[in-house]
């Protein structure tokens, strides 16, 4: 990243009260430059190259600082598994049940949302201060594969007696 890019990063950690430490710098910069949502033991293994002494503690203290600060988004994806997410304005995920991928939904859903929420948050009697919104199926890639899998299947059917299935299960 140029260094006009890692400034700006900073600057924008020094606006939410951090100090602006090179581990601090490039986890929020990883964070920035990629949609895929990391774990923090993902961001820790994507730059422990670069900083060696950096420890999954130091990152995962980050982290926590970062969604303190409202610049990143913590995604809670089943019981104490997190993802993070460097924008930190309320959207929309998909979810893929197969293989984990966590991808934001088109700006059309959020948008859709966005009309809908005040309905529905009139109809809770607190005060909505967020909210989360999930979507679960199967990525592109994962689909792909059932399909192709699928396929076999019934290619491999046709070798089967009568009521038995591949793992040779009856039916």
């Amino acid at each position: 990243m140029s260094r006009a890019a890692k400034e700006s990063i900073a600057g924008e950690l020094r606006g939410a009260g951090m100090k602006p430490t090179p581990q601090r710098v490039a986890i929020y910069e990883m964070l920035k430059g990629t949609t895929s949502h990391p774990s923090v033991e993902a961001v820790y293994e994507a730059l422990r190259h670069a900083f060696p002494a950096m420890s999954l503690n130091t990152v995962y203290c980050t982290l926590q600082a970062l969604v303190a600060a409202g610049l990143v988004r913590k995604l809670a994806m089943r019981e104490n598994v997190f993802r993070y997410d460097a924008n930190a304005l309320p959207h929309a995920h998909f979810v893929c049940t197969r293989c984990g991928r966590v991808e934001d939904v088109s700006a059309s859903v959020d948008e859709d949302l966005t009309r809908i929420e005040p309905g529905l948050e009139a109809r809770i009697p607190r005060h909505v201060i967020d909210y989360e919104h999930y979507f679960y199926g199967y990525c592109v890639d994962c689909e792909a594969k059932l399909a192709r899998s699928h396929v076999t299947d019934a290619c491999h059917k046709t070798d089967l007696k009568k009521g038995e299935t591949r793992d040779g299960r009856a039916d």
